[in-house]
């Protein structure tokens, strides 16, 4: 069951574009390229709100905060996750086990 997890967001993170070290999630590369529709990051530090939404802390530094505060979505230290932006701009956590929720960014 754990490697068809994986498996799923090995299959999530190649559908990723390739985006440069130091790159952030919603950045516009340089040149004037297209932006990365989504990109994978690990997770250092996980808080909880009193509601139960998540606040996570990448290893890049970035922080993210869930959106969604009815969803219940399991997030642990070391998981690598995936964050997409969709055409409308809105941003979604996609977990290991294809659980997925709204986020925003924070810092």
């Amino acid at each position: 069951m754990r490697l068809l997890r994986l498996g799923c967001l090995a299959a999530i993170a190649a559908m990723c574009f390739a985006a440069p070290a130091g790159a952030r999630a919603g950045d516009c590369q340089a040149g004037g390229q297209p932006e990365a529709k989504s990109l994978a990051f690990v997770v250092r530090h996980v808080d909880r709100r009193p509601a139960g939404e998540f606040i996570l802390t990448f290893e890049n530094g970035e922080v993210w905060q869930q959106d969604d505060r009815n969803k219940k979505v399991k997030i642990e230290r070391g998981e690598q996750v995936v964050i997409r932006r969709s055409k409308t701009g809105v941003f979604t956590l996609v977990s290991r086990d294809g659980q997925s929720t709204r986020v925003k960014r924070m810092q």
